[in-house]
């Protein structure tokens, strides 16, 4: 798996520099036209948006019962984009559902139905939709979800397998004897970090590691955890960082006011704030999907020329 991994393009396009990926969001959030009597933006906020957007996915496929590692992978998906491209490039109601479509496919889980891709998120949507001050129904069909899947491939390079720290934390399992319960809370604790920048900055393996960790704080692997980094030569610092990551995280869940029984409040002021991409009428969607089809038959043939 390492030595796969380090030859992946994984590893040699999609990990960021903390800076780079700080920069690219405060662009984006520059570009952003606030309202007066509005707060502007902070990191906080933006960091709230991503783990908005994440759960969407997770709760996609939960409704369609697919694996965590293609949930997983989805996430890593939207995390990329949105790396590389401001949030109102696409509207993540859109790449949510797009993501998971595609990692489905990588993750040879099988070519998702689609309307039931489509029924998925238009549920997902209506749980809510009094937070986004959009349209009271899902305004996407399946067609639109396969053209973004081509413009999500295209925005990739096609750099779709991702290594995931699941099975790392699986190789330390057997070699450190974990028992079922330190598993299954480390599990969580990966499963948590996709919520963080942690996938775009840092090898599954030390992702893994810093779930470990902390997972056993307060149990008795924690001096043998520590050895093993001493022998192994592992950077100790890069290992805490991660795990500054995932306490950032908890500490933003404490605010975090989404799901019930929360009202929403926060963080429906925070997304009413995000440029919108113009949702257009079904009409509209057809004469643009014939536009479009025009544009490229007259590109294609100005090409042949």
């Amino acid at each position: 798996m390492a030595s796969s991994y380090w030859k992946s393009s994984q590893f040699d396009q999609w990990l960021f520099d903390r800076q780079e990926l700080l920069s690219v969001r405060l662009r984006d959030i520059s570009s952003w036209s606030i309202n007066n009597n509005s707060s502007p933006i902070t990191e906080d906020d933006y960091l709230k948006i991503l783990i908005f957007y994440s759960n969407i996915i997770q709760y996609i496929g939960e409704q369609y019962k697919v694996r965590q590692q293609v949930i997983a992978t989805g996430i890593v998906y939207l995390k990329r984009f949105y790396a590389r491209y401001p949030l109102k490039s696409i509207d993540p109601w859109l790449l949510c559902p797009t993501c998971l479509f595609l990692a489905a496919k990588v993750e040879e889980f099988s070519t998702l139905n689609h309307p039931r891709v489509c029924n998925a998120a238009a549920a997902t949507y209506k749980k809510y939709v009094h937070l986004l001050g959009g349209p009271n129904e899902y305004p996407y069909q399946i067609k639109h979800i396969l053209e973004c899947e081509f413009y999500l491939l295209e925005i990739m390079d096609c750099c779709l397998i991702v290594y995931h720290p699941y099975r790392s934390l699986d190789m330390y399992t057997r070699e450190f004897q974990i028992d079922q319960q330190l598993f299954e809370a480390s599990w969580r604790i990966i499963n948590d970090s996709l919520k963080t920048d942690a996938p775009l900055l840092y090898p599954p393996y030390e992702i893994a590691l810093a779930c470990l960790l902390l997972a056993a704080t307060y149990r008795d692997k924690m001096a043998l955890l520590k050895q093993y980094m001493i022998d192994a030569q592992i950077d100790v610092e890069r290992i805490y960082e991660v795990v500054k990551h995932l306490l950032k995280y908890y500490e933003l869940m404490t605010t975090y006011d989404a799901d019930s029984p929360h009202e929403g409040k926060q963080i429906k002021e925070i997304l009413s704030k995000i440029p919108k991409p113009k949702v257009l009428s079904n009409d509209s969607l057809q004469s643009n999907d014939q536009t479009t089809t025009t544009t490229q038959q007259n590109s294609n043939n100005t090409n042949n020329n």
